[in-house]
């Protein structure tokens, strides 16, 4: 008797293993032969249209139905009449058939026949087998026909012979179902091979008959973690989802058809390919959009580096509308876009106070010995703004402008563009800001329009130009955008060509692009990931039927919760991944940061507690804290997606107190102030920081030994101030350890009276500072000394 486990790959060819006897292939209906496009099953009831969201009520009454099924008949296996008569008040038979159609046509929008399991009833049919389907389900048999003719099509239904429902049967498989189906197509039971995802109902209950069984795993558990995952990230995102709308999922049938299980290909399958495929399907669609709206053709160019693999999947859709790309970086486009005087100003009014010195002139297209020669030997980044805005200053730097500007020109040609054409520029986003710098010089020197087509858009600023987000304002509020595009360097990364920034062109238009500063391994290491990205969109363009309710908004919704999942809940082989990536900010700094450091993450936390993730600003902060746990990404994930405003003090609890001296060369005081735990046992103190006050805390009397982590002064923000990291940096405190002895690293021993003396805050600047001192207990004297008694 065959007992197997099979893969979605392996259904198609699952009657080659099948022994020569078996003439009826029995197969579950649910999550084998019919999918449905979300997450749980349940999900499906959030359509049932109640107030207040319909899913709780829904599995409340299934649960009172079968309950009262059982005290009846000791079974619990009821029908969906039986369901609705609990749901509808009154019970009146013409609504609880409505309430009971209302969930059918729910089921048929969202249900669709699961490709390889069509392909084996089509193999089987070819080889003269019977075919039935075996369910537990409340549908009745009739009902369950009929939703598979709506949501696979009439020809599996025609194919299907027979179909037998635990509700009609008053039992389930691992009740006994399966005796009364053997009986009923008159067969023995090594005839029959069934095949269904539920190892207990689908695979044990026949087999302990003698049934032939294949047991259908459809995901992976790293897989199912995901998809899980990413539902919580949709109810996190959208308080509607699971309410009135489902956690949608039409990713799940090519996930579980995927080939490859190497960590890197898989990222790129299972979650870059289903944000990038919907995201090329949005554009072609607007292409088509502002063109008939236009009622002239679009000429549609994808914007390199970021936009590479974007283009690549636009390819997947063979879509009959020709593209090309244009490499165009912010540096490139600011230089050629500093058109007139006002524009000179506007840049450097939108960026005040950004640059180094150095980047600042390269931004103003000054060599380095001119922008000194302007503002003098101390002159600082604020004189050369001051300086480049008057008129002399501001006129070099629009003539120099033009010259960049023609050389973009001829780039722009190269690409295809002529004059009064229409442009649609498409690129990751999020901002737009290349968008906004060269359609001026477009529009004055070609007559070109230009419309922008982002996956994330995040306009802070109104400029008037046409651009929309497949993720934008539309669709969701300014806390929701911000949290999608809080890493988003993750995506860019993955992105992008392997290539340097664009920094200018030839007179030809060719660009020149700098050095590359990555490794070659994370060269490597993206291309995998956008074959396997690449890989998915081939197979989602060749993909047949689908459920009724993948539309364009069921993929929006989808890949959001793709997205943010990524962002906020990576899984440790995601972090590995990417975890030697660097990233450029394409400013002309030539400086490469690394996207992760997660020993940084570990002493953030220890010498702030869970305040670390508000007050810090990192590339990839969740994957720096994916090996502390779920909770602290949850929490971070919560904290930005609801811009809530915590402060230090909203994390402060559980305090002890610890003796502290503060002098100066007046007096002295002896106080106790609260250490605060953070994490990983460390606790942290603070104390008012001022010029002239000596500080010394006094460990030994508490402390047998301790951890020393962190002595600094950090800034206080001033009331008022919106949460988030400071502009002002700690302060590293020159400090003596007072009767501290030296175990090992941080590690000390204390004697009775050992203390940390802190001396005065150094000049620091404007503002008020704070001493901090993070340290872990290692042991308490006082338990030391009791376990000294005892023994």
């Amino acid at each position: 008797m065959m007992k197997i486990s099979v893969t979605a790959q392996q259904i198609p060819s699952l009657l080659d293993e099948a022994s020569a006897g078996v003439s009826v292939l029995s197969l579950d209906c649910f999550d084998t032969l019919l999918w449905r496009n979300v997450q749980a099953p349940s999900d499906v009831f959030a359509e049932l249209g109640l107030e207040g969201g319909a899913i709780d009520p829904r599995v409340l009454a299934e649960r009172q139905a079968r309950k009262g099924q059982a005290l009846l008949t000791g079974r619990n296996e009821v029908s969906i009449e039986a369901i609705h008569a609990r749901l509808v008040p009154g019970g009146d038979p013409a609504a609880i058939a409505a309430s009971v159609q209302a969930e059918i046509d729910a089921e048929a929008r969202h249900c669709f026949g699961f490709a390889p399991v069509v392909a084996l009833i089509r193999a089987a049919k070819a080889r003269g087998l019977t075919v039935v389907v075996v369910s537990d389900t409340y549908f009745s048999a009739a009902q369950l026909r009929m939703l598979i003719e709506r949501a696979a099509g009439a020809e599996v239904a025609a194919a299907i012979d027979r179909v037998f429902t635990s509700s009609d049967h008053g039992m389930s498989k691992p009740e006994g179902l399966f005796a009364p189906v053997i009986a009923a197509l008159g067969v023995a039971p090594g005839a029959v091979l069934h095949l269904g995802d539920n190892i207990h109902a689908d695979q044990e209950a026949p087999a302990a008959l003698g049934i032939a069984t294949a047991h259908f795993v459809q995901f992976d558990a790293r897989t199912e973690t995901r998809l899980r995952h990413e539902a919580l990230a949709a109810v996190m995102l959208d308080p509607a989802t699971r309410q009135t709308v489902p956690a949608l999922q039409p990713h799940r049938p090519l996930l579980s058809l995927r080939v490859g299980q190497e960590p890197d290909f898989v990222l790129g399958h299972d979650v870059i390919g289903p944000l990038l495929h919907g995201f090329a399907q949005w554009v072609r669609d607007e292409a088509e959009a502002l063109a008939r709206s236009q009622e002239r053709p679009v000429r549609t160019l994808f914007l390199m580096r970021d936009g590479y693999l974007p283009m690549e999947m636009f390819e997947t859709l063979g879509a009959d509308m020709p593209v090309a790309d244009i490499s165009i970086s912010r540096l490139a486009a600011g230089k050629a876009g500093l058109v007139d005087e006002a524009a000179v100003r506007a840049m450097i009014e939108r960026d005040a106070g950004k640059h180094r010195f150095d980047v600042l002139a390269g931004l103003l297209l000054l060599e380095p010995q001119e922008a000194r020669a302007l503002v003098g030997p101390k002159g600082d980044v604020a004189d050369l703004e001051r300086a480049a805005c008057t008129s002399e200053v501001a006129a070099k730097i629009v003539r120099r402008s033009a010259r960049n500007a023609e050389r973009l020109i001829a780039h722009v040609r190269r690409a295809g563009v002529q004059d009064g054409d229409l442009l649609m520029i498409v690129d990751l986003g999020y901002h737009g800001s290349v968008q906004d710098r060269i359609a001026p010089v477009l529009k004055g020197r070609m007559n070109v329009e230009t419309a922008g087509r982002y996956m994330l858009l995040r306009e802070n600023r109104v400029s008037g130009l046409d651009k929309k987000g497949w993720f934008d304002k539309r669709h969701h509020g300014r806390e929701t955008l911000a949290a999608l595009g809080s890493s988003i360097a993750v995506i860019e990364q993955i992105c992008t060509q392997p290539k340097g920034s664009v920094v200018d062109y030839h007179p030809n238009g060719k660009p020149i692009h700098e050095k590359p500063g990555e490794k070659g391994a994370q060269s490597a290491t993206r291309d995998r990931i956008q074959a396997g990205a690449i890989a998915y969109g081939r197979a989602a363009t060749a993909a047949g039927r689908t459920a009724a309710s993948d539309d364009g908004e069921c993929r929006r919704r989808m890949a959001a919760a793709v997205l943010a999942r990524l962002m906020y809940l990576p899984s440790a082989e995601e972090v590995a991944v990417i975890g030697d990536f660097t990233h450029d900010a394409n400013m002309g700094s030539s400086s490469h940061m690394r996207m992760l450091d997660g020993s940084r993450a570990t002493r953030g936390l220890r010498r702030r507690g869970l305040h670390y993730v508000q007050s810090t600003a990192r590339m990839f902060l969740p994957g720096e804290l994916q090996d502390q746990g779920l909770a602290l990404n949850l929490a971070l994930f919560g904290i930005v997606r609801s811009g809530l405003d915590v402060r230090e003090s909203d994390f402060q609890a559980g305090g002890t107190p610890v003796p502290v001296i503060l002098a100066n060369a007046r007096e002295d005081c002896l106080v106790e102030i609260d250490a605060y735990p953070t994490h990983d046992g460390y606790c942290r103190l603070t104390v008012p920081a001022r010029g002239d006050l000596t500080v010394a805390v006094l460990l030994g009397g508490l402390y047998e030994a301790v951890q020393i982590e962190d002595v600094s002064f950090q800034p206080i923000d001033p009331i008022g101030a919106e949460p988030g990291p400071s502009d002002r940096p700690d302060i590293d405190a020159p400090h003596v350890r007072e009767g501290l002895e030296p175990i090992a690293g941080d590690l000390f021993r204390c004697t009775p009276n050992a203390a940390l003396l802190i001396p005065p805050l150094p000049a620091a600047g404007e503002g008020d500072y704070k001493l901090c001192v993070a340290f872990r207990p290692v042991v308490r004297r006082d338990a030391a000394s009791e376990a000294r008694q005892a023994a």
